[in-house]
């Protein structure tokens, strides 16, 4: 919660002195590349910011599933190194986030703010596994 918060406000920043400084950007006679690549650079921290808000991060018996600009799954069975990353007292700044090696499928990063899902990442990250017959877990 307190990452989106802070990606919300920070946003709101950018916005107010994208307006603020928008007479003077206007006035700078920019080029067309100028322009297309403050466009793509708005349309990128938009999509980026979406999916700061909208991302869940699942974690079940079968699998650990990510939604964001691109999804991602890994099988439990798959993982073959996890290690928790959680900064105690800056999780508003330092998203904690669980790093998993999967067979033959590189590295991923999974985020999370849930209480319970950290705490089903700090099992898997010390080798203990899931918890037998834990429920679907979604982070909120």
């Amino acid at each position: 919660m307190a990452v989106k918060l802070l990606a919300s406000v920070l946003i709101a920043a950018l916005a107010f002195w994208g307006v603020r400084a928008f007479d003077q950007m206007t006035g700078a006679g920019w080029s067309t590349s100028a322009a297309v690549f403050m466009g793509v650079t708005l349309c990128v921290i938009g999509l980026c910011y979406y999916w700061i808000l909208r991302s869940r991060t699942v974690i079940d018996e079968d699998s650990i599933r990510q939604s964001w600009l691109w999804p991602k799954e890994v099988a439990l069975a798959d993982i073959t190194q996890a290690k928790f990353i959680y900064v105690p007292y800056l999780q508003w700044l330092i998203a904690p986030r669980l790093m998993v090696r999967a067979k033959g499928r590189g590295l991923f990063v999974f985020h999370a703010a849930d209480p319970q899902v950290l705490q089903r990442f700090a099992h898997l990250s010390l080798g203990l596994g899931p918890a037998a017959g834990a429920p679907v877990l979604p982070d909120k």
